[in-house]
């Protein structure tokens, strides 16, 4: 490896502009892949790829449609009023003649089931606008009336209502819900259309997808720019060079790029998983900058011999720059065995990119050098890059040696406290604490959970063999078993099932005689209600041929962990029950496949840490060739995850789609402190020193490095707190808060285990 080092310094110093029309290339391909780049912001990218129940799922959608649907929300007291009722009848033709609507259901065009004597009628609850009070309170009355309107389109006490809104399919659209969402608001933005300027609260995945756009827009135009003006901050404090600062940003820069274009090529989009990558590749681009410049800088560099002393830093740097890069690009590479998709690009393309930054640091710093090196910034006395961090370590390293027993006594007791807390981690995977509580989606589908019983459903399959099956009393009595275990759980609001329409019709026939609303006795009558039956509705519940139908239950509940149960005691309930029944039953739906990713969260947790770390150490037991320093590097490496665990168990952090990736994401990154350290030990024991001289010059030369390192790291990983996601910020905080632990450990522990015996 040394040997092509060394062939490639050579081309470098006497071919520059060959490597610089490579970067140019380089650059121009990346630029353009990023300009290809999509935009993913649906919670279904998140869905397990080659999962059964999603096949499943998308085979239920082509014969019942979406199960997500847009609710516009909306609480006043004259909902019946003569007045209102012409309002919503207004905003329900607005919304009907959006293209992107397949259908609209609100109280002015839903069907009411009414009776007479033997025979039922099929018309609008609100046939004519009423003009009076009376009228109106009938048709209050029929929707109180009506089980299919009450809880459904109107509250209880009448006080809140919605519209729900259907949409078209929209295969490969990736700009649907944004063109729907936006379109909706700005009919309720419109004076003219919402004239009696009602508040209105849009709810369901649609508005939760759109608004993890809208967020992650903000993120990345407030991340790029902070991150960026925090680095050059940064670089300015502990560089005081100018144009170290620039050709650092365009290293970093340059890194982005090619890391945006990995992206794209391994299928991956931007997404509110990856939105995370570029402050984190920014942040670690810079870390191979800071060990170049530094060491540039504390090399004695006479003038007309800059060149020189640059060759020095290169071939000195080359070994453990490359395996800090190395090994961070393993940590994301374990991310690969993940069955999430974006978990598994951003792992792809985060590794190439770590390896992408190894070379461009080497191309692009050297070459900035060269083209500037009679400048006099270059030439300036290396003492001045010996301020007071280097003193602190002159001053503090021996201190590390002699009280070497007690670091290594207090590390084991806050290591077992720390594995005590991570006992206590919960898995969750709540969409709607995503976003902050006062954001407009968390307020709006509190409220829609709070008048209207939820905008979320738990959908159940039910399907026969034969056609009529669900003519059957005995499949029919299936169903409403189903339907009644689903109404005795606390998380579920309105159900609705074909059974809902045939008791209402039931009801109807016997001229409205609430004895009566139950099913049909006889698969004769049932038979009969169907075929007078002459609405559109039923026909979204059960297909044509009574074959195959579905129990829509909404429900109020977001935590993955709690739905977890639910669904689990449901599928008891279903196996329990109806053990030799013809029906296959299945539960389904978007809430449910989303919230199978709790064990996919947990196994790849698992898996990638333990691919991380088997590959990380067998590199750091081939590279150092010591059994002995291979093993002690592990335990300062481990710490730091151990810490962030059980910093997550104690503050009540869950482990979700952002938080799950941290481990085997920050072990490749506090790696390469213990890289940088334990090569620079290897230098001083193959002089001759001793081991705890050794340590300690290992800390001087090299704790400056790893300290100014760590600090960009925090404050880069600091700066997704400001982000709109939660846990986007609790990724940055608990990176932030590893990249210290991972620091204190390396100066601390790691000398003080090498300082304990031979």
């Amino acid at each position: 490896m040394y040997r092509l080092f060394d062939s490639y310094v050579k081309l470098l110093f006497t071919r520059p502009r060959l490597i610089l029309v490579l970067l140019l290339l380089v650059t121009g391909i990346s630029t353009v892949l990023l300009l290809r780049l999509p935009v993913e912001t649906s919670i279904e990218s998140l869905i397990i790829e080659d999962d059964p129940d999603l096949d499943f799922y998308n085979h239920y959608k082509e014969q019942f449609g979406e199960d997500e649907f847009l609710v516009v929300a909306f609480r006043n007291p004259e909902i019946f009023s003569p007045t209102y009722l012409r309002f919503i009848n207004h905003l329900t033709k607005a919304f009907e003649d959006l293209d992107e609507v397949k259908e609209v259901v609100s109280l002015t065009n839903v069907d009411d089931i009414v009776g007479g004597d033997d025979d039922f009628y099929i018309h609008p609850l609100v046939k004519e606008l009423p003009t009076g009070s009376e009228e109106s309170a009938r048709i209050l009355q029929r929707a109180q009336f009506n089980t299919l309107i009450e809880g459904n389109l109107v509250s209880p006490d009448g006080s809140a209502g919605l519209f729900i809104l259907r949409t078209r399919a929209h295969p490969g659209d990736e700009r649907y819900d944004v063109r729907l969402i936006a379109k909706v608001r700005k009919l309720l933005d419109d004076p003219q259309v919402n004239y009696l300027h009602e508040k209105f609260h849009l709810a369901g995945w649609l508005v939760t997808d759109v608004g993890m756009s809208s967020y992650m827009t903000w993120d990345l135009l407030l991340f790029l720019p902070l991150t960026s003006l925090l680095l050059i901050v940064l670089f300015w404090f502990f560089l005081r060079n100018w144009w170290a600062v620039c050709w650092s940003m365009v290293n970093i820069t340059l890194c982005l790029l090619v890391t945006m274009a990995l992206l794209y090529l391994v299928g991956g989009s931007v997404s509110p998983m990856t939105a995370i990558l570029p402050p984190l590749m920014m942040a670690l681009a810079a870390s191979d900058s800071i060990h170049m410049f530094t060491d540039f800088f504390q090399r004695d560099r006479q003038p007309g011999l800059v060149l020189s002393t640059l060759q020095q830093t290169m071939r000195h740097l080359s070994t453990p720059c490359f395996l800090t890069s190395f090994t961070t690009a393993v940590g994301f590479f374990s991310l690969v065995v993940s069955r999430i998709p974006p978990i598994r690009q951003f792992g792809l393309a985060a590794a190439g990119g770590m390896l992408a930054e190894y070379c461009l640091t080497m191309m692009v710093i050297p070459l900035g050098i060269m083209w500037t090196r009679n400048s006099l910034g270059w030439n300036i006395p290396r003492s001045r890059h010996r301020g007071f961090l280097y003193q602190q370590m002159q001053q503090k390293a021996s201190s590390v040696v002699r009280f070497r027993w007690p670091i290594c006594c207090l590390a084991l007791l806050l290591t077992a406290g720390f594995i005590w807390q991570a006992t206590r981690i919960n898995v969750e995977t709540n969409v709607i604490e995503y976003f902050r509580p006062n954001s407009s989606i968390s307020r709006d589908t509190d409220f829609v959970d709070r008048y209207l019983g939820g905008v979320n459903t738990l959908e159940i399959s039910l399907r026969a063999r034969s056609i009529d099956a669900f003519k059957e009393p005995a499949n029919l009595a299936v169903i409403e078993a189903v339907a009644d275990y689903l109404e005795h759980q606390p998380a579920v609001g309105k159900i609705i099932s074909v059974n809902s329409f045939l008791k209402e019709m039931n009801r109807a026939f016997h001229n409205e005689d609430e004895r009566f609303f139950r099913l049909p006795a006889s698969r004769e009558l049932a038979a009969q209600y169907l075929l007078l039956y002459d609405g559109d509705e039923i026909y979204n519940f059960i297909d044509r041929n009574y074959q195959w139908t579905r129990i829509s239950a909404r429900v109020t509940e977001h935590s993955s962990s709690r739905l977890k149960e639910y669904i689990t005691a449901l599928q008891a309930f279903i196996a329990s029950h109806f053990p030799d029944s013809n029906l296959e039953i299945r539960v389904t739906g978007k809430t449910f496949l989303v919230n199978k990713l709790i064990k996919s969260i947990v196994d790849s947790q698992v898996q990638s840490l333990l691919v991380a770390f088997l590959i990380i150490f067998a590199v750091l037991f081939i590279v150092f060739r010591s059994f002995t320093l291979g093993f002690i590097s592990i335990i300062p490496n481990t710490m730091p995850i151990i810490f962030n665990l059980g910093i997550m168990g104690l503050v009540g952090i869950p482990l979700n789609t952002a938080t799950a990736i941290i481990a085997a994401v920050t072990i490749g990154i506090a790696v390469d402190d213990t890289i940088h350290y334990l090569h620079q030990y290897q230098l001083e024991r193959a002089t001759g020193k001793a081991r705890r001289p050794a340590v300690i010059n290992a800390i001087v030369k090299k704790g400056v490095p790893m300290t100014t390192t760590s600090i960009l790291l925090v404050g880069a990983f600091s700066i997704l707190v400001w982000s709109n996601f939660i846990p986007t910020a609790q990724f940055g905080i608990l990176c932030a808060i590893t990249m210290i632990n991972a620091l204190v450990c390396d100066l601390l522990v790691l000398p003080a285990l090498l300082s304990l015996r031979k």
